[in-house]
């Protein structure tokens, strides 16, 4: 599978536009990808071309969409060939990206670092940038969304409207061009930026949306701009989802979700129901329930201010004072598990289709009605401390063990990172008597429960462990390096008359990854021998130089115990690799050397030795 042209996710970045049957759209890219598709399905009038010189003469379009602009050299045709009012749409690489920042290779020049150097091949851009180089051409209406992970593969967007909490940009999207380097953590650079108010200055990529000055307004069919888009459409068909964040004119914001799939229009519409059903469940409890209602695309739910008890949970952990955090969130989860209505769990087969046909202890609490994804993030905390639950997309109309619904809490926030493991996941689960038998049934039931969400939908995630590239860890590099550098140190003995020892030495590191040397020795008139060891590991060793300073001769006649391979190179199939000279002239001198030592294990090294003999045996004899 291609991924940049196949993977269904390619058509996020566009899919969330206000496109109507009755727009003409011009594609700047291949006619069969992805985003072609979404567009034909979004309106019929949709025009593909590869290159934005096919638009010169041709017809205006409402939108005009091209993802990965050169903007230079192409901003002036798409100028030309949108109509008065039709808008520009742009996925636009950003210079200071924080993924390329951490080591994710450019796409424009597929080298590392490009636009934070300035290279002409860089193909990013910076927010200043892009609005100067759209304002020469006669846009004046420009507007920035924030995808992320980035504009290949949108699953969220968000734009100065609404912009990302701590915590929500956590689900990077490995890498499926080119191997990557790993400099530091993105998700908690992220967080960094986002505290300081400077995520949209290092947001990954840019969504931007501009028009001229008749340009029509960006609002869907209810005359409100999208302030955010969640897409949940990494599942199965029956389960793809999005979550729209609009506001109108007079600044209110409503919360709506809608199916990605025809296939998944019966999973909104049930939410209604499982309103009305929790509402019920939980009267009387400690939480309410976020209400629902259905409009003609999907459902909206009431949009409420407030934080999520997993922010106010870090915050009690980022104070130290875990205690109170691991008393909170019991008090939280034993509200869960009062849910009323509870009797003693029976295995439908409702259940065994979600969650397997998993062996159980008797004597099982549930009730008639589980939303298993009742955990931290899904429960808002108001002003009034009031808690609401606002996500309750996979509650089931069967008994489930309310102990399941405390596992998945835990292992979701109290498993799930060093800081908060300081909570102890274990002595939580020994405190809410959730035992070792049912902890190995829950797991299985998570598992299946994620393949029933997937259905036969392979995920990102997945292909990633097929077909990604690899990413190299700055700190596994650095151990590499270090130990290569330990293996490879070049050290000198200096003979002063009693023998070599090792509190008479120097020591040297190539300055070179490839195990190049190139130095001078400084040797004083009473050393009487030197010994050289090329590292502390079996290696083959290229001597190009041995020589004094000064003389012509560029190897020294030496003593080793290494095999001679050919020309310059020796193998020593030893661990303590040595080359021994003796006979030095008398007086200051300086000794030239330059040479290369490449290690091998020391099992290769033995095996290819005997080998090598023979072959120089074997020319000695015939020589004779």
């Amino acid at each position: 599978m291609d991924i940049f042209t196949e993977s269904h996710l390619r058509a996020n970045s566009i899919a969330w536009l206000p496109v109507r049957q009755t727009d003409s759209v011009c594609y700047l890219g291949k006619d069969t990808d992805v985003i072609a598709e979404k567009l034909r399905l979004l309106t019929q009038n949709t025009d593909c071309i590869e290159h934005a010189k096919e638009l010169f003469g041709q017809k205006t379009y409402d939108y005009l969409i091209c993802m990965g602009a050169d903007l230079e050299s192409e901003l002036a045709f798409f100028g030309k060939a949108l109509a008065a009012d039709g808008r520009l749409v742009l996925g636009v690489e950003n210079a200071y990206g924080m993924k390329y920042l951490a080591g994710t290779k450019e796409i424009a020049s597929g080298a590392y670092f490009s636009s934070v150097e300035g290279l002409k091949e860089a193909g990013g851009y910076t927010k200043e940038e892009i609005c100067a180089l759209l304002r020469q051409e006669g846009f004046s209406e420009i507007r920035f969304y924030y995808p992320f992970p980035d504009y290949r593969f949108a699953m969220s967007i968000y734009s100065d409207d609404y912009l990302p909490k701590q915590g929500e940009l956590i689900d990077q999207i490995g890498n499926f061009d080119s191997e990557r380097m790993v400099l530091f953590d993105e998700a908690n650079a992220m967080d960094a930026a986002i505290a300081r108010g400077k995520f949209t200055e290092f947001s990954n990529s840019y969504l931007v949306v501009a028009g001229k000055e008749k340009a029509r307004p960006l609002t869907d069919e209810r005359g409100e701009t999208v302030s955010f888009v969640k897409f949940s459409n990494d599942r199965g068909a029956a389960h793809n989802i999005r979550t729209y964040i609009t506001t109108s004119a007079n600044q209110t914001k409503h919360l709506r979700k809608t199916a990605d799939t025809q296939a998944a229009k019966s999973h909104i519409q049930r939410l209604v129901q499982t309103a009305q059903k929790l509402t019920k469940l939980y009267e009387g409890s400690g939480f309410l329930v976020n209400a629902c209602k259905a409009y003609e695309g999907g459902v909206e739910l009431e949009f409420l201010h407030g934080h999520t008890m997993e922010e106010e949970l870090d915050r009690w952990i980022e104070r130290g004072e875990y205690d109170q955090a691991a008393e909170k969130f019991l008090a939280v989860l034993k509200e869960i598990a009062s849910v009323s209505g509870k009797e003693t769990f029976y295995m439908t087969e409702e259940f065994r289709n979600v969650f397997g046909d998993v062996t159980l202890p008797q004597g099982l609490l549930a009730a008639p009605v589980s939303d298993i994804d009742l955990i931290m993030p899904n429960v808002l905390v108001l002003k009034d401390n009031q808690k609401t639950i606002i996500d309750y997309e996979w509650t089931f109309y069967f008994p489930v063990p309310v102990n399941f619904m405390l596992y998945r809490n835990i292992r979701y926030y109290a498993d799930t990172t060093a800081a908060r493991r300081v909570l102890d996941p274990a002595a939580l689960y020994e405190k809410l008597g959730i035992s070792k038998e049912e902890l190995a049934a829950y797991a299985s039931m998570e598992e299946s429960f994620q393949q029933y969400v997937l259905g036969s939908h392979t995920p990102m995630r997945r292909l990633y462990q097929q077909a990604g590239k690899p990413a190299y860890h700055v700190s596994s590099i650095l151990h590499v390096i270090d130990r290569l550098e330990r293996v490879r140190a070049l050290q000198v003995y200096f003979d002063r008359g009693s023998g070599f020892r090792e509190e008479d030495t120097a020591t040297y590191h190539s300055k070179a990854l490839d195990g190049t040397y190139r130095l001078e020795v400084p040797v004083s008139g009473e050393v009487s021998g030197l010994r050289i060891d090329p590292g502390s590991q079996a290696c083959t060793v290229e001597i190009r130089r041995l020589a004094w300073k000064g003389q012509k001769e560029s190897v020294l006649s030496f003593v080793s115990n290494g095999h001679k391979m050919a020309g310059s190179m020796y193998l020593f199939d030893t661990d303590d690799p040595n080359i021994l000279l003796t006979d030095l002239p008398a007086g200051e001198k300086i000794l030239q050397i330059d040479l290369r030592i490449d290690s091998m294990s020391l099992a290769a090294a033995e095996w290819i030795a005997p080998k090598i003999d023979a072959k120089y045996k074997l020319k000695k004899i015939l020589k004779r």
